[in-house]
This record gives structure tokens, C-alpha cells and sequence, in this order.
């Protein structure tokens, strides 16, 4: 008898998680969409920039409607999976909304989060039909789900899940739970058709130069120490907009302030700061394609992203984060050409590595970040990843954008 129950209760964990993965994988791509229009259309129309803190407010709103807490973030979902606490179902319209509304008007953030905030909200749906001792994959699962389907990577999305609320698995569905839904979920943007990242590969023969080490060195030092600067300031701003107290003043104050500094960019002659708002992926393409980007880049995207976040907009921050180290990766390899070292094939190489480097520094995620540069750009990517994401994590080890990766 009770052998017959364990297995209903094994059959029934299966078919919710499938039916998680799906939904995930279709929310993904609905979410993926908005967020691409909403891109689209400030690139057509940058002067609703002006329109920014109407935006945030509206977001407020939305929440405040569907009875959610405004302080819902990818670091809360994150800890909630960690305690296997509950995440409210009404979070998925009002994160999707939320990224569409900010990204529509200017502001710097990206998907994945987004996506992660999206799926954890999900498990509400599940979290009473499966048995109480099955509860604590949902969460896993679903995290797993998200970013491997925005990113492209369902390894990696299976090993963040782990990684960012530092649980070890210690049992082998524990591991098969994420990775089932993870790519299933994957499997629908698959079938769709759609690939949100669409990189170059690494060349081979880049790794034989000599000058390798030493760039790989100077791309985990930068990033290293970028991170934490980034993750200090995030801090830091993220304390001060809890002292403000009221979310619609810090939402008032930091669209006002970002819709200045984009809004005069025509008047002022510095059009280009506009290529810095949304979630950056035009930036990593065009770094990985060999394009030329500005020596100050890096900053630009940093300083809008924490700008955007200082004010309490939604969104994600792993594609911003990715967009900076791609940036960084560009002005480290102008640095070695000015020093007269040469260039690697149009300094691809160079922004992988300092893409890695820094979302590792950043997350305090290093195994994510290999198995990421491994799904991304082959097994020649993670070779030339390793030694920068490793640095990079050990200079930041103390620093990250999600408390949850720096508590055991």
C-alpha cells in the first residue's frame, strides 16, 4: 500500500513538474516578446524617457492592486526558495508588466530575473497538489526553468538554482527535478524558434597566443574589481531607498533624475548614451562581433543600471551585468592595442572572458558562470573563462548582488 502511494505521488511530481516547465517556457517567451517591443519601441520613440517615473508609479500601482509587497525581488524569490517559502502567484503578471513598463520608457534592466521572479511565482500553482515532502524542488525547478530557458542554457540554469542559495543536493531527485524542467522549458523556446542570445564562438587557435594570460589576468582583475564596486554601490543604494521609506518618492526621484540624463541627450549632443538603456544584448553582440564599442562603456551601462535599480524599477539584473563585462572586455582590449599588444580576432575573446569574470564576480556564482560559458561558447569558451572567473570570484568573494550566495 505504501509502496503504491510513493509511486502516484512520484507520477503525479512528474506531470507538475512537466506542466511547470511548459508554462514556464511559454511565460518565457510571452515575457521575452514584451520586453523586446518595449525595446523596439524606445529606440523609435526615446523622448517617452520623460515618461519614466509615470511608469514606475504605474508599476507601483499594479502591485499595490494585486496586493504585493513592492519589495518582491529576484534576491527575495531567491531567499524564499532557499526557506522553501512561498512566492504569491499574482508576482508573475505584476514582474512581466513591471520589466515591459521600464524597459518601454528607458530604464536599464534585463529578462533573466525577471523570468526567475516569474517562475517562482508559478510554484504556487503546484506547491498544495504535490506531496509535502516533494514541495522544496518546486522551487529549484523552477528557477532552473527560467534561466535556462531566457538564456539559453538549461545547465546552467540547473546549477544557479544550487549555486545562488548555496544548497547542496543530497539526493538524486533533487538534481533530476531542475534539470527535467529546466529543459523542458528550454525545449519550448526550441521549438519556437527562439534563441534570446545569439553570440559568435570562440576560435580555437585564439588560445595558442601568447598574450592570453596575460589578458585573461587583466580581464579578472577588472572585473573583479568592478564588481565590487557595482555590488557596493547596489548595496548601498538599495539601503538608501529603504530609508526613504516611500517607494513612489524613490520611484518619482529616480526617473526624474534618469529621464534628465537621457532626455537632454539631443540637446546636449551625447545621443549615444541611449545604446546603454534596455537590457544591453545589442552591446554583447556587437562586442563579440569585433565592433568597436567606447572606452567608457562599461560605465555608462553601470552607472544607468544602478541609476534604473536605485529607484526601485523592475526588471532583471543578470543581462545588464552581462552587457557591463562585455563593455569592460571591449575597453580592456583597446587598453592592450593602445599598449601596442595586438588584437584577438576583433577582441572576442577578451569580452567573453570579462563577460564571465563579471557575472561571476557579481553573482558569486563561478560554477554557473563556466557552465554558462560552456553552453554559450563551447568548450574552447569555458577553457578561456576558467582562469578570469575564478580570479575575478575570489578578489569579489565578499561581495554580491544577491545575499543569498554569501551565506553557506
Amino acid at each position: 500500500m505504501a509502496q503504491r502511494q510513493q509511486s502516484r505521488e512520484d507520477a503525479f511530481l512528474a506531470i507538475f513538474l512537466a506542466a511547470l516547465g511548459v508554462i514556464i517556457g511559454v511565460l518565457t517567451l510571452a515575457l521575452g516578446l514584451a520586453v523586446d517591443v518595449a525595446e523596439a519601441l524606445f529606440l523609435a520613440h526615446p523622448h517617452l524617457v520623460w515618461l519614466l517615473p509615470v511608469a514606475g508609479i504605474a508599476s507601483y500601482g499594479i502591485y499595490h492592486v494585486l496586493h504585493l509587497d513592492f519589495s518582491w525581488s529576484t534576491a527575495r524569490v531567491l531567499k524564499a526558495s532557499k526557506s522553501d517559502g512561498r512566492v504569491p502567484l499574482a508576482l508573475v503578471p505584476a514582474i512581466i508588466v513591471g520589466t515591459f513598463l521600464t524597459v518601454l520608457c528607458g530604464g536599464s534592466v534585463g529578462k533573466e530575473a525577471a523570468a526567475i521572479q516569474m517562475g517562482g511565482g508559478l510554484t504556487s500553482l503546484f506547491r498544495e497538489k504535490v506531496a509535502e515532502r516533494y514541495r522544496r524542488l518546486l522551487a529549484p525547478a523552477a528557477t532552473a526553468a527560467a534561466l535556462g530557458a531566457m538564456l539559453g542554457a538549461p545547465l546552467a540554469g540547473v546549477v544557479f538554482s544550487f549555486e545562488a542559495v548555496r544548497k547542496r543536493p543530497s539526493k538524486f531527485v533533487e538534481v533530476v527535478a531542475p534539470l527535467f524542467t529546466s529543459l523542458l522549458s528550454w525545449g519550448v523556446t526550441m521549438i519556437v524558434g527562439v534563441r534570446f542570445l545569439e553570440l559568435p564562438s570562440v576560435s580555437v587557435l585564439e588560445l595558442a597566443d601568447y598574450r592570453i594570460i596575460g589578458i585573461a589576468l587583466a580581464s579578472a582583475v577588472g572585473a573583479g574589481a568592478l564588481a565590487v564596486v557595482f555590488c557596493k554601490a547596489f548595496e548601498a543604494m538599495k539601503g538608501g531607498l529603504r530609508r526613504v521609506g516611500s517607494p513612489v518618492f524613490a520611484l518619482a526621484v529616480g526617473g526624474v533624475v534618469t529621464a534628465l540624463v537621457l532626455g537632454y541627450a539631443d540637446p546636449l549632443h551625447y545621443e549615444p548614451i541611449r545604446d546603454y538603456c534596455g537590457t544591453g544584448m545589442a552591446l554583447v553582440d556587437g562586442a563579440l562581433s569585433g565592433n568597436r564599442l567606447p572606452s567608457w562603456a562599461f560605465l555608462a551601462k553601470l552607472a544607468l543600471t544602478l541609476l534604473t535599480f536605485a529607484g526601485g524599477y523592475k526588471g532583471g539584473e543578470l543581462m545588464p551585468i552581462l552587457a557591463i563585462g562585455a563593455c569592460l572586455g571591449s575597453s580592456i582590449d583597446w587598453a592592450f592595442v593602445v599598449a601596442g599588444g595586438g588584437v584577438l580576432s576583433g577582441g572576442a575573446p577578451v569580452v567573453e572572458m570579462s563577460m564571465m569574470a563579471f557575472f561571476a564576480a557579481c553573482t558569486n556564482c563561478p560554477l554557473t558562470a563556466m557552465v554558462l560559458s560552456f553552453e554559450l561558447f563551447g568548450s574552447v569558451g569555458l577553457i578561456a573563462s576558467a582562469l578570469p572567473v575564478i580570479v575575478a570570484s575570489l578578489i569579489s568573494c565578499s561581495s554580491s548582488i544577491y545575499p543569498t550566495t554569501l551565506t553557506g
